[in-house]
């Protein structure tokens, strides 16, 4: 078994053909089919049922995706270790963030980051939890920055509080709502609502932000899959949303939408790092891990 038969069929697994597997990876189909075999010939199982639209994993080919990631994954920290031993200010931080972390914390970190190290690339994905743990757990990200409701056990992974925070109804900037002072949460239940629901967590928040307060959750509401699409109808209709505070923290410029003031907390929804546990990070990635510290400490200085 070689190194480069594993990218190989990695690479087969991801593009469904032989064919655009060899298209990505520049080589010949003959040289990617004969790789491919040669790999089940050594381990002495088929990786792949061939079919008339593609090639699926087997229940071996499945496991071996697991392992293979994680190998993949190691060397490109040995990399990333070599030049940091060396001194270089150089490698590649793979990273999920959940949607409000990507357009407020994440920016912001990187931003200060590159300016000392403008030769560190970043790989960064969005995904929200818990749909982006199987993704840390295979080694495939060095770690995830998403809203986790709580701390959840988990021999696999480890959670580490980043910074505290609240979700906070929001609304357009000259939403008749924003002159009327502080809110209850029962003012708002007959409006309409706009729902951010990737993953399944999304009804559920939205539904405990209410029952927790002794309400039945709204009717009026609209579930939407991409959080762009939910800040638009925000921005440009009557309907609420909910959000994170840390969303207005340090922002240097008016946001088209803007969060309503509630006589009282609303639920927790605290910003976490979920690293894979027992598995120490680069120096790259501690230090930038070290650099969104400093940026969610800001943060949490101008939401005070």
């Amino acid at each position: 078994m070689k190194l480069s038969q594993l990218r190989h069929f990695l690479s087969v697994v991801e593009a469904g053909t032989v064919r655009q597997a060899a298209k990505r990876l520049n080589l010949s189909q003959s040289s990617v089919t004969k790789s491919i075999q040669q790999l089940e010939l050594s381990l002495r199982v088929e990786l792949f049922h061939r079919g008339t639209h593609g090639l699926t994993p087997t229940a071996a080919g499945k496991v071996l995706i697991g392992r293979a990631k994680t190998i993949e994954a190691e060397l490109r920290q040995i990399r990333n270790d070599l030049d940091a031993s060396q001194g270089a200010e150089v490698g590649q931080i793979r990273l999920c963030a959940s949607p409000t972390v990507s357009v407020g914390l994440l920016p912001r970190a990187i931003g200060a980051f590159k300016r000392s190290r403008p030769r560190v690339g970043f790989h960064i994905e969005e995904g929200v939890y818990p749909d982006i743990l199987p993704a840390v757990r295979m080694g495939d990200l060095d770690f995830a920055i998403a809203l986790v409701p709580e701390m959840p056990p988990d021999d696999d992974l480890q959670y580490t509080l980043l910074l505290h925070d609240n979700l906070v109804p929001a609304v357009r900037a000259d939403h008749p709502l924003t002159r009327r002072g502080r809110l209850a949460l029962g003012d708002l239940v007959d409006e309409g609502w706009v729902i951010y629901r990737r993953g399944r967590t999304g009804r559920d928040v939205f539904e405990r932000s209410f029952t927790a307060n002794g309400l039945e959750p709204p009717t009026n509401t609209i579930e939407c899959t991409s959080f762009a699409c939910t800040l638009a109808m925000v921005e440009n209709t009557d309907y609420v949303t909910l959000v994170p505070t840390q969303l207005f923290a340090a922002r240097s410029r008016r946001m088209p939408i803007t969060p309503l003031f509630m006589e009282a907390p609303m639920q927790p929804w605290n910003v976490t790092v979920i690293t894979r546990a027992h598995y120490e990070l680069n120096q790259l990635c501690l230090a930038f891990l070290d650099e969104l510290r400093r940026t969610a400490e800001s943060a949490r200085v101008s939401a005070i």
